[in-house]
């Protein structure tokens, strides 16, 4: 997972290009959640009726396989039945962020963190803000001066039933600067890391004179321990029922000695400013905003294609200008596209659907979009996915889109 958003992502859409930013460990730029690759589309009409998700999870590495014998598993069902009624439910707000490590710079990394969250997200809404230190050497003898070398990585995360989703976040590498001659230390500056053709020699500058180079590297490749460790020692801390926390395009992930999460908890139900509603199982997709649209796009999995479904809406009727606009913003330009008026989708007539034209092979980006008519203008639907010739893993792909778009009620 993360800080392997970048690595993930190879190929970005073209319609997203506007909507993504990307942050490469070390680098003070932020960092958008709503990163993945484009792809996958249905090719049939899809019926109305939600189809059931299926019961696959994602965990990290970092975090301790919960399973048992069968008849412990069995035993641990009986619990969670018996006590459901018993659970708090998140409620707003969350409590503040707080590092809660057991290092002995612990106390002092939680003002770093303070720090880094004020200033990165001053103007920033969100449900939690949260800063993870990985601190690499701590220089006290100043004690005007304490100087602390390290990774800081700062996320901000939507809370979604049981489920911290990110939806913000960036590196914020370098030296931090405390003055610890008064009663509670005082961040008086952070030397970071530079960005773009200057982070190597600063990497160089600010940990590969102390040593330091290599372990800040690794720092960075497993970020995903430290966060893990850190929103489960919050979550501990404050005895809040929070489960498994997410990036983009990726398995969630369990928070550690927390319960599974339950199946329905894994269900979002997304109201969208687009005057529609939607259905879908985190396992399967990830969503974001971009401002202007609905990006919906599948988890990593072995187990089906890649796709990327956008919903936008277009001002006025010119249904032909909506399909140039498709068109014209497809990743393959040379797309093979068939037109079809006065079709019906998501129980409405009128429709254009446009799709592209089999037989498919391989590897091929396959288009399904659709044009409704509406009285607010035009709503449309488009659906890229990459082919599968792989049976299974191309029924489980469509599957997963016809129940999302089964799931959708206009307003």
């Amino acid at each position: 997972m993360k800080n392997t958003t970048t690595s993930k992502i190879s190929v970005l859409m073209a319609v997203m290009a506007a909507g993504v930013l990307l942050a490469g460990c070390g680098g003070k730029s932020d960092e958008s959640a709503g990163v993945q690759e484009d792809t996958t589309a249905v090719e049939e009409t899809v019926n109305s009726e939600v189809i059931a998700a299926d019961d696959n999870t994602g965990s990290a590495d970092a975090v301790t396989d919960n399973a048992g014998s069968d008849e412990a598993q069995e035993a641990d069902a009986d619990v969670t039945e018996d006590t459901s009624s018993d659970i708090e439910y998140p409620t707003f707000p969350l409590p503040d962020y707080h590092y809660y490590g057991t290092e002995d710079w612990a106390d002092q990394a939680d003002y770093v963190c303070q720090y880094i969250i004020d200033e990165v997200f001053a103007d920033t809404e969100a449900d939690l803000k949260v800063c993870v230190p990985i601190v690499l050497k701590v220089d006290d003898s100043d004690k005007k001066d304490v100087k602390m070398w390290g990774e800081y990585e700062a996320y901000t995360y939507q809370l979604m039933n049981t489920s911290l989703f990110l939806r913000s976040g960036g590196s914020y590498g370098g030296v931090a600067h405390l003055d610890m001659t008064g009663d509670t230390p005082v961040v008086t500056g952070m030397d970071f890391l530079e960005d773009g053709s200057g982070y190597d020699p600063s990497v160089d500058k600010l940990f590969g004179t102390e040593g330091l180079k290599e372990a800040y590297i690794d720092a960075c490749d497993n970020s995903q321990m430290y966060e893990t460790q850190a929103l489960s020692d919050y979550v501990n801390h404050n005895g809040i029922y929070i489960t498994q926390y997410q990036h983009y395009g990726w398995p969630p992930v369990s928070i550690i000695n927390a319960p599974p999460t339950k199946d329905e908890d894994q269900q979002i139900y997304y109201v969208s400013n687009l005057a529609y509603t939607a259905q879908y199982d985190m396992r399967q997709i990830c969503s974001d905003e971009t401002g202007s649209a609905d990006m919906f796009s599948n988890v990593n999995s072995d187990d089906w294609n890649e796709f990327l479904i956008e919903v936008y809406k277009e001002d006025g009727t010119d249904i032909d200008a909506a399909v140039q606009n498709i068109r014209s913003n497809l990743f393959d330009e040379s797309a093979d596209l068939s037109r079809t008026d006065d079709t019906s989708f998501l129980g409405r007539t009128g429709c254009t659907s446009l799709v592209s034209v089999s037989p498919y092979k391989e590897g091929d980006h396959v288009y399904v979009n659709y044009i409704v008519p509406r009285d607010d203008g035009l709503f449309v639907v488009k659906i890229s996915s990459i082919y599968s010739e792989d049976e299974a893993k191309q029924m489980a792909t469509d599957a997963i889109i016809e129940a999302f778009l089964g799931s959708i009620e206009l307003k």
